[in-house]
């Protein structure tokens, strides 16, 4: 649960009981407030030094190597930069992210689905695709790699 909706959820929660507990109920729900902010202030620390660590094992590599891994006749250049350059928003903790062709976006690099989809959404705006009609893309519903990801935004016709 990212930090922020864990934050708002406990302050309810936490707004809740002032208006309609006891003091033992505001005790238990500053308990738990401080217990979830603790737990996820742990996970995001957690995650930020897994892709930093990933981040320092990739040094070097840079957008340059990213587009070598695909087929610029075939593929749109704008599309594979876009992408590039919207993960590296996404990936904001890490500066210069080196991100490759290869990379599994909900395992790898920590994308939700929710944030997949706005991040298709930015690339296609970016790029001057249109999505609608997406679901007739071969690539709907299968991007699992950054590399599906530049194959479903180049299918999409342009506007």
């Amino acid at each position: 649960m990212p930090l922020g909706l864990a934050a708002i959820v406990s302050a309810a929660a936490l707004v809740y009981f002032v208006y309609a507990a006891s003091a033992l109920a505001l005790a238990l729900a500053a308990g738990a407030f401080s217990l979830l902010w603790l737990w996820s202030a742990y996970a995001n620390r957690r995650e930020t030094r897994r892709l930093q660590a990933l981040a320092d094992a990739r040094a070097g590599e840079t957008l340059c190597h990213f587009a070598r891994s695909f087929d610029t006749r075939n593929t749109d250049t704008w599309v594979i930069r876009a992408v590039h350059q919207e993960l590296q928003l996404l990936l904001a903790p890490c500066v210069a992210f080196p991100i490759r062709a290869s990379d599994v976006v909900l395992d790898e690099l920590g994308i939700d689905g929710d944030d997949l989809e706005d991040l298709i959404v930015d690339v296609a705006e970016r790029t001057g695709r249109s999505l609608d009609r997406a679901e007739h893309n071969p690539f709907f519903g299968k991007v699992r790699t950054v590399r599906d990801l530049v194959s479903f935004v180049d299918a999409q016709a342009p506007v």
